[in-house]
């Protein structure tokens, strides 16, 4: 079991190390989370947004089961979860074929906090693309936001966490590859 200590970190950040931790397990694999009593309630909420159960929860302790991921809670928030990733995922593909995908991505900790960072950022003047989280960084769906540049991206992503929105970290795209450039954690 991997065990992660998240006291100390100032939310969103200690969410984003959560959520970063989780995503490389396998399904039925378990989490120990460390932290602070009041974090608690935040990782029950994120529980139910992101698909990974909590198994036990203790004072300063909780242990979360690797999930399938979040697909809806009742039928409409399915059918709006399914045709938003067709939707999506047919814009990556045009992206990729048309040679536009952006080498600059991030994503968030659940499909909630995207929604509501996406709303956010579209009040800005940051040009970006909303697109899917890919599979070899998210492990599931998610949405990702795409930049051309370094620069801009990590502005974004820092607007964001002022905002208290759960970004989880900045990738690069090269070619089929996807590489850590820096968790919200770090920040």
């Amino acid at each position: 079991m991997l065990s992660i200590d998240v006291r100390g970190l100032e939310y969103p950040k200690n969410l984003a190390l959560v959520s970063h931790s989780i995503r490389p397990l396998k399904g039925g694999d378990l989490l120990e989370v460390i932290h602070e009593g009041e974090f608690s309630k935040v990782l029950q909420r994120w529980s139910k947004e992101s698909g990974n159960p909590i198994k036990v929860s203790e004072e300063n302790r909780t242990l979360i089961e690797r999930g399938k991921g979040f697909h809806g809670v009742c039928l409409g928030e399915k059918i709006s979860f399914y045709l938003t990733g067709v939707k999506l995922h047919a814009k990556e593909f045009l992206f990729k074929v048309l040679g536009k995908y952006p080498p600059y991505l991030f994503n968030f900790v659940s499909i909630p906090e995207g929604v509501r960072g996406i709303g956010l950022l579209k009040q800005t003047p940051f040009r970006f693309e909303v697109l899917p989280s890919p599979k070899e960084v998210e492990g599931y769906c998610g949405f990702a936001v795409g930049f051309e540049d370094l620069e801009t991206c990590k502005r974004a992503f820092e607007y964001l966490l002022s905002q208290r929105v759960g970004v989880e970290k900045i990738f690069k795209r090269e070619g089929e590859k996807y590489t850590l450039v820096k968790g919200a954690w770090e920040f």
